[in-house]
């Protein structure tokens, strides 16, 4: 029989112990609520900072095609204005000369003069191309490649399926500079002798591919460097697109955008 002073050690040992377990419970229980808070308030300061930087990179890319449209017009509207009356003026004088030196001076001007405004032309169009407000992406992808297609350097196919349709028009500027940005890369780094865009009209979405048969590149070392990459994802992501592209070296480049519309 266990004598009265063992049988209060005892409950005191076990109270004890049972105090201790609940302690430790409890801390437990805290520390779980405490690291739940700091997730949450973890998960609230990185939404804060990308909601911050979706603002940045949306007012950084307003303020570059503000920016873009006011260049193209000055060009379109003053310096190509100017060279057309300087052109005028070269025309009067090769008219007017009767010395065959000067006459031939006067015409070669007048040719270089022509080049030059039709070179303006085209950075004005590239810079805001005056068909997409009025008529939408699809006829500004088609003038695009006409454009270079004139340069007879290399050749580029469009097709388009569906009926075009219009979409708000910051997400079919965006579209255009996923496009443009991809040719231009295309033109520069790929080395490729063709490049085909297809445009498909669904009633749900469009999607955009642009493909080459160019030297192609590793994804893997070229993921946070050069040719616009990262430029490409972000308008995509601003506009609610999806983004991909493929590449492989010796087997070209292959990019496609779906848009939800």
């Amino acid at each position: 029989m266990t004598e009265p002073g063992n049988a209060d050690i005892v409950l005191v040992y076990f109270i004890g112990t049972f105090a201790m377990l609940l302690l430790a419970g409890a801390i437990f229980f805290f520390f779980i609520v405490y690291q739940k808070r700091l997730l949450r308030k973890e998960l609230e300061i990185n939404k804060i900072k990308a909601d911050q930087q979706e603002e940045i990179l949306k007012n950084t890319v307003q303020a570059q095609e503000k920016e873009r449209k006011r260049i193209a017009r000055d060009l379109h509207d003053e310096v190509g204005a100017m060279l057309s009356v300087v052109k005028l003026n070269v025309s009067r004088i090769e008219k007017k000369t009767v010395d065959t030196k000067p006459r031939l001076l006067a015409t070669e001007t007048k040719s270089y003069l022509d080049d030059v405004i039709t070179q303006v032309r085209r950075i004005s169009r590239d810079l805001m191309p005056p068909s997409l407000e009025k008529l939408g992406v699809s006829i500004a992808v088609e003038e695009l490649v006409s454009w270079i297609n004139k340069s007879d350097e290399i050749k580029i196919g469009f097709s388009k399926s569906g009926d075009p349709y219009r979409i708000d028009l910051k997400k079919e500027l965006a579209v255009f500079r996923i496009i443009q940005e991809l040719v231009n890369n295309a033109l520069k780094h790929s080395e490729a002798s063709q490049i085909f865009i297809k445009m498909r009209f669904a009633k749900n979405y469009m999607a955009i591919s642009v493909a080459d048969n160019g030297v192609g590149f590793d994804m893997d070392k070229l993921e946070n460097t050069g040719l616009g990459l990262k430029n490409l994802e972000s308008r995509s992501e601003l506009m609610g697109g999806d983004y991909k592209m493929k590449s492989y070296p010796g087997k070209g480049t292959f990019a496609v955008l779906k848009l939800n519309v």
